[in-house]
């Protein structure tokens, strides 16, 4: 005759291996810990997932598999779990796994021994990854937009106000034209020529801006930079002989970075020919190229520097990448080089900064996305 008790107790046994399966086979990451943070349970999903042996790790710290930047976090969920027994409480931490993290968000559980007393801490938790990376897309998105919406309130004025100036002007050529005599009405056809050739040459300019703010799929490749800056003097080394000019490279021959190659070279030249420009007439002119890497490792930075004339930036920091801007009065100088250096570097989703001493030198600080 089979006891009743020995048939009870098999039965838990069953029940208990049964749950037990489902706990190690679910495709959610299940953990206990001790009320100190020590492992005491970790499902295989979890294990195979974040290659930890749970043998090894059973009784060892679980911070130690959490980004020291969210220990803190972690730390802080609990504390209010102890304050508020009877609630779950929810975090999202990143766990490091081979040479990347992932998100992971956890529900966090006190666990009580038959007298009520706690007795572990247990974590279910589930990969948010790829939401959290299409968050940030969403909001890098919205970032692009936000800035091209200014961009094109901007331009729209400029497009208003260039385009108006040159038609009224020959607009008021043309109604002279009715008055005068046939000698001047030559003279104000010449002028209407010139007025005509401006209007062409302001509309072949923004024309240019809008292929540059409408490109969305720019061709990234690997560009050597003191090769394509020895290109680009070649291409101009009248201009350079004459200006006595001389480079100084702060990086090695092998130092490249990863962008588009046209915007890379129109960017550079920019910059060369207005050193060029701009050259101080009491001495050579020297510009140097260094490379470096910001902290955050986002962006690669390129610094260029001249010993030319400077740019007062007290008086026009806020003018100086605005479009048709000048400020040494140099009569070849049109004011679109550094609008469209901007214009291409942001396009890029880099940025650029100027710093300047009237009189003594002024550099030019790129920051291309890596």
């Amino acid at each position: 005759m089979i006891n009743s008790s020995d048939s009870l107790l098999e039965q838990v046994q069953r029940d208990n291996d049964y749950y037990k399966s489902i706990i190690d086979n679910n495709s959610f990451y299940i953990i206990n810990t001790d009320l100190l943070g020590n492992y005491a349970y970790m499902n295989p999903f979890f294990a195979k997932r974040f290659e930890i042996d749970p043998l090894v790790w059973i009784g060892q710290p679980s911070l130690n598999h959490i980004l020291p930047e969210d220990h803190q976090l972690c730390i802080d969920t609990v504390t209010l779990l102890f304050q508020e027994p009877e609630k779950s409480q929810w975090v999202i931490l990143r766990k490091p796994v081979r040479d990347q993290f992932l998100y992971t968000q956890w529900e966090f559980s006190l666990l009580f021994d038959k007298n009520e007393e706690p007795l572990e801490v247990l974590c279910i938790g589930h990969d948010i990854t790829s939401q959290i990376i299409k968050q940030e897309e969403l909001r890098a998105l919205v970032d692009i937009t936000s800035q091209q919406n200014k961009r094109l309130i901007n331009f729209t004025y400029i497009v208003s106000h260039n385009v108006r100036s040159h038609v009224a002007n020959i607009l008021g050529i043309i109604n002279l034209t009715e008055l005068e005599d046939a000698e001047e009405q030559v003279v104000l056809w010449d002028m209407l020529k010139t007025s005509v050739g401006s209007l062409d040459a302001t509309i072949h300019n923004l024309n240019e801006v809008i292929s540059i703010q409408s490109q969305t799929n720019l061709s990234i490749k690997k560009i050597y930079i003191q090769k394509e800056i020895e290109s680009i003097l070649k291409s101009i080394e009248n201009l350079v002989a004459n200006a006595d000019t001389s480079m100084v490279y702060n990086l090695n021959e092998e130092d490249y970075i990863e962008t588009n190659p046209s915007y890379f070279e129109s960017i550079l030249l920019n910059l060369i020919t207005n050193s060029l420009k701009y050259k101080s007439p009491d001495r050579p002119l020297q510009i140097s190229i260094s490379i470096s890497i910001c902290s955050d490792d986002i962006y690669t930075i390129l610094t260029f520097k001249d010993n030319g004339v400077g740019i007062d930036l007290d008086k026009y920091q806020d003018q100086l990448f605005g479009m048709y801007k000048t400020f040494n009065g140099n009569s070849d100088a049109k004011g679109l080089g550094l609008f469209i250096i901007r214009a291409q570097i942001e396009a890029l989703q880099g940025k650029i900064e100027a710093f300047s001493e009237l009189g003594m030198s002024t550099t030019f600080k790129l920051s291309f996305k890596k």
